[in-house]
Parts: structure tokens; sequence; C-alpha cells
């Protein structure tokens, strides 16, 4: 199955999915499916969501990127770390 739209509508993500669309819209609902909502009853199924459900292996895993909140001693931290190790 390939994925080339960026965006796809509950409809096509139901005919994609063999299911009816008031069941992507219950996925929608529930948190299960992220989607974009556009208006009132509007709503676009971003690519990588569509392909996180019907093909997960397609998907990588997001990078986690740690940044800390303060400024950290790069030189008093690997003091620390020698002292402990020693």
């Amino acid at each position: 199955m390939e994925f080339t739209q960026a965006f796809y509508s509950p409809r096509e993500m139901a005919e994609l999915a063999g299911v009816h669309p008031s069941t992507v819209m219950a996925w929608i609902h529930s948190g299960r499916l992220y989607a974009v909502k556009l208006s009132e009853r509007t709503y676009r199924i971003p690519n990588r969501a569509v392909r996180k459900m019907l093909a997960p292996e397609t998907v990588r895993p997001p990078r986690i990127i740690d940044r800390p909140d303060e400024i950290v001693d790069i030189e008093a931290w690997n003091r620390e770390l020698m002292r402990e190790h020693l």
C-alpha cells in the first residue's frame, strides 16, 4: 500500500482502512488517530498518522532531544563524574 498524499480526508482514510467513515471519526474523537481540525466539520489526517495506523513498520519513532532548562557547566560536571569513579 502506498501513501502518496500529504493529508487524507476521513473518507479517504476509511477507504484505505476498509472501514466506515464514522469509524475513522470515532478514532479521531477518541484520540486513537491524530487529525487536524480545519473547521467544525472538516478534518485532515496527516500522512504520518495514516501510516502509523495502517503500516506502522514504515514510521520511524520520533527522536527525543533532551535539552536542559539551565546552562550546564560541562567541565564541573566532568570533574564530578571523575570523583565518583575514583
